[in-house]
């Protein structure tokens, strides 16, 4: 049966239920918009709780929830609308102190909640109409939270609809920590989590090993897909690998977290700045949302050799720094509680960065599967371990030995067309989903 879909038109009309929508700035939006690249466009909506402005070259229809299809639970929902906490229940992200009634509650807040508030759903009226007017067919979604899963739970029970899940991060092993009332989210999460693999027609991993891990974890066969490239369409971009500058120029393009990659880049800057105080001449250029990149500036441009800009978000200009620089670089924090939580995380941008064929420095713990896949497959030098001086030879080496940057840049473009080409992954992301769409369940959750 995959076969003939794959070869058919089929598509089933779909459902998005995601926290970030199609965009070109994130991710999740990112990796959407390339595995969606080519769904009929009337026969695709999503509904999403994305601060970034979202795009429609594939979708269209759009529903932003609001605080009343999910609000924080009980008396908190009064707290939320006066923001007393100085977090915005629409981002979660962008905590900012705002006056000293807010910064003296932060810490209560942590103590009772800890990294995340209790959350209610509702399928209020305008959004049951908005989906009886689409008329879907199955729905796909990414969770991402207890109130995500249960309204992706409200969704399939009230239109009996397939259900198709897709994990990019392994948040289910970290969300719902720190706070005095985290263990009864804790447990709800894990209840929710396994219910959603028992009933759902289709379970994507973004990763090999996190196929795996949750195959073993939950005792289902999960399939593997990732963000895709057209190989050939940015063929124009490939670098020269032996051409580098009088001034090595280093490019970190991609988002900016505490728990993912803030620590290692901020030791990938003191690396770069004592070389250049050494007078090798060095630089590095970070490209990042200003929304998650500005509040670290301190901590990353420690000195001439670094900047920082906003993140580069039309495709010209992206693929045209990716060959333009001379070493491109994928930092991961060392501390467990990043291991854990991007372990089998696979960073959206690793499949241009390969296409491309700049030399890459790969700077993070063995066990991450970012980083294992690139000692495994060579499309990178890799520093595994925190060590200063260990980054500065790896960078020194990098800039001046042609024979190492010439089989990186060679492995990474074998990798690229191995296991990244959009014709292949699309193709199979796509047909993976037309063939789930044609089961059906009717098996619901009772708290």
């Amino acid at each position: 049966m995959t076969n003939i879909l794959m070869e058919s038109k089929i598509k089933p009309r779909l459902l998005l239920l995601t926290p970030e929508a199609f965009n070109k700035v994130t991710g999740a939006g990112i990796t959407f918009s390339n595995l969606f690249a080519g769904w009929p466009k009337d026969e695709i909506a999503v509904i999403h709780r994305d601060v970034v402005p979202v795009t429609e070259d594939i979708c269209a229809r759009y529903y932003r929830l609001t605080d009343r299809e999910v609000h924080w639970w009980g008396w908190l929902r009064y707290i939320a609308t006066a923001n007393l906490f100085g977090v915005s229940q629409k981002d979660l992200t962008a905590r900012q102190h705002r006056g000293w009634l807010k910064s003296a509650l932060k810490p209560i807040k942590m103590l009772i909640f800890g990294d995340g508030i209790p959350e209610q759903v509702h399928l209020t009226p305008e959004l049951e109409t908005w989906i009886k007017e689409f008329s879907p067919t199955a729905i796909y979604t990414i969770m991402g939270s207890n109130a995500m899963m249960e309204l992706a739970e409200r969704l399939r029970v009230r239109f009996r609809l397939p259900l198709v899940i897709h994990i990019m991060d392994d948040w289910v092993s970290v969300l719902y920590r720190g706070g005095l009332l985290s263990p009864w989210q804790s447990k709800k999460k894990e209840r929710l989590f396994r219910h959603m693999t028992e009933v759902a027609t289709a379970r994507f991993a973004i990763c090999d090993e996190m196929a795996e891990a949750y195959r073993q974890r939950y005792g289902q066969i999960f399939q593997s897909f990732q963000n895709a490239i057209d190989v050939d369409a940015w063929q124009q971009f490939r670098k020269n690998p032996v051409v580098v500058g009088s001034s090595v120029r280093i490019a970190y393009i991609g988002s900016i977290f505490p728990n993912a990659q803030l620590k290692s880049l901020c030791d990938i800057c003191y690396a770069v700045q004592e070389l250049h105080d050494e007078h090798f001449p060095i630089s590095l250029e970070i490209y990042s949302p200003n929304h998650l990149a500005e509040q670290y500036r301190e901590q990353l441009v420690i000195g001439t050799a670094i900047s920082l800009y906003n993140t580069i978000s039309d495709d010209i200009s992206f693929f045209s720094t990716l060959q333009a620089v001379d070493i491109l670089v994928l930092p991961v924090n060392f501390d467990r509680d990043t291991i854990e939580f991007i372990r089998y995380s696979m960073p959206t941008k690793v499949p241009a960065y390969l296409a491309v064929g700049t030399p890459i420095l790969a700077y993070g713990p063995a066990d991450v599967a970012q980083i294992a896949y690139a000692i495994k497959s060579g499309w990178a030098m890799t520093v595994t371990a925190p060590d200063m001086e260990q980054l500065k030879q790896a960078f020194r080496t990098l800039a001046t030995d042609m024979t190492v940057r010439e089989r990186i840049s060679g492995c990474a473009r074998a990798a690229a067309v191995g296991k990244h080409d959009a014709k292949y992954v699309r193709l199979g992301f796509q047909s993976a989903l037309a063939l789930a769409s044609v089961h059906s369940t009717a098996r619901t959750y009772a708290e």
